[in-house]
């Protein structure tokens, strides 16, 4: 029989081990909570009328994902679409009140331009495509008040019920637009619903409105809302040109879920949203682009369907939005944008450059300047440049140099196959499976 002693080196080692799979494990099961929305509780069809309803949302989802058949270019089901969501909308109208102007609109829309797409110069015309319109405003307000837009797309891609891409987009916008009316709020400057009904075809709605329409001039933010997925966090992946829209976000926002990276990493993803029409190509306008990320495996395919949408999202997503609204159109900022785009000029009172941020498991978000960044990002430098002085006092400069070589090697190399492992695992997961589409 074999007597095994452990040294007291072995037992805090050991201690130390247990404790660190005691707090991977805990964090696994905040993340997945977090990832799946298990702490957003979403309301019935009960929920009072002032407060954002995910079943109500998802009602409309379902009409326009099961009962109406394919919202394609060239197929019936895009005009039954445009239908239902007018009609809609006209139910929402009847209901204002008195100190509320509400507008609707449908718009043919034709034209053409170029666009590069994956490093090719593509040009496009198209005619006749529909946009339905939604303005809200106080009975006080005038045409060329500045104005909040919220853009969502109606079509779908071909094959494809659409219930995430985009169906939950037009629901929340449905869901929004009654809760501004029924809540009883008078927005302090207009806000813009855009239904558009050509985004999948390479944003030819977005850029229909965005070249014939009245309002388009008026616009002073934007907010872009899409799902490449079914659920889950609605990342904050795009927003600018400056750090207004990213600010206002930061402070509006009831759920944050918002990395700056992901505005370095979206270039990467082969496609394109809407956003690029109003904050690139044919304006300069401030905005955020909001997107469903999780479940990209039934992303354009024929399993975007509406068992699939994960619950709590479109709660977290819809009670975000109309936060983040009531913020725009109360922000001092959104005036001064509106009148600076109004002239060509492409400087902003706020400030010129994107900041840095980003969330913590939806508690809360971290928000600083880049020049904080600068400021923050250096110190590890000074520390290590004055720790290296502090060794080359006792030791020779060589062995610091020689240490200093072997800590970047590690580094370098600890990066490398943080890169390369994740793509290789990917390439060989494509061998097996048949899920190819998850970002």
């Amino acid at each position: 029989m074999a007597i095994v002693f452990w040294s007291s080196h072995d037992v805090f080692g050991f201690r130390f081990l247990l404790l660190l799979t005691v707090m991977y494990g805990l964090m696994s099961m905040l993340t997945h909570s977090v990832i799946y929305m298990k702490f957003v509780t979403p309301l019935d069809h009960h929920a009072p009328l002032d407060r954002f309803s995910e079943a109500r949302t998802v009602e409309h989802v379902r009409m326009l994902s099961e009962e109406i058949d394919g919202r394609q270019e060239g197929r019936p089901g895009l005009k039954k679409a445009a239908e239902y969501i007018k009609g809609q909308l006209e139910i929402i109208k009847d209901r204002a009140s008195s100190n509320l102007r509400v507008e609707i609109q449908e718009n043919n829309v034709s034209g053409s331009f170029n666009m590069l797409f994956l490093g090719h110069n593509i040009a496009l015309g198209y005619r006749n495509h529909t946009n339905i319109v939604m303005r809200i405003s106080s009975v006080d307000s005038k045409d060329t008040d500045p104005s909040v837009l919220i853009n969502g797309h109606f079509d779908s891609p071909l094959g494809s019920p659409g219930a995430g891409d985009c169906g939950s987009c037009v629901g929340s916008m449905l869901e929004i637009a009654r809760l501004i009316v029924d809540s009883g709020w008078v927005p302090y400057h207009p806000v813009i619903f855009l239904f558009n009904g050509a985004e999948e075809l390479f944003m030819l709605g977005s850029h229909g409105f965005m070249k014939t329409h009245k309002w388009r001039d008026t616009i002073g933010a934007f907010i872009n809302v899409e799902a490449s997925g079914t659920g889950g966090p609605d990342l904050l992946c795009q927003s600018g040109p400056t750090s207004w829209p990213s600010d206002v976000y930061a402070k509006a926002a009831i759920y944050p879920m918002a990395n700056s990276a992901a505005q370095d990493v979206f270039p990467v993803i082969p496609g394109d949203t809407d956003y690029r029409i109003f904050s690139e190509d044919y304006g300069n306008i401030p905005g955020l682009d909001i997107i469903f990320l999780l479940g990209g495996y039934f992303y354009h395919t024929s399993y975007d369907t509406i068992d699939r949408l994960i619950p709590g999202s479109i709660q977290a997503r819809g009670e975000n939005l109309f936060s983040i609204i009531k913020t725009f159109t109360n922000s001092s900022e959104l005036k001064s944008t509106y009148l600076t785009n109004s002239i060509g000029v492409t400087a902003n009172a706020f400030n010129d450059e994107r900041a840095i941020f980003s969330d913590y498991f939806s508690w809360f978000m971290m928000f600083y300047s880049r020049r904080v960044a600068t400021i923050l990002h250096s110190i590890p430098v000074f520390v290590f440049l004055f720790m290296s002085f502090m060794r080359g006092r006792s030791h020779s400069w060589s062995a610091v140099f020689f240490d200093f070589m072997k800590g970047f090697l590690f580094y370098a190399f600890g990066t490398t196959l943080a890169i390369v492992m994740p793509v290789a695992f990917s390439i060989l997961r494509l061998q097996f499976s048949t899920q190819a589409m998850n970002w």
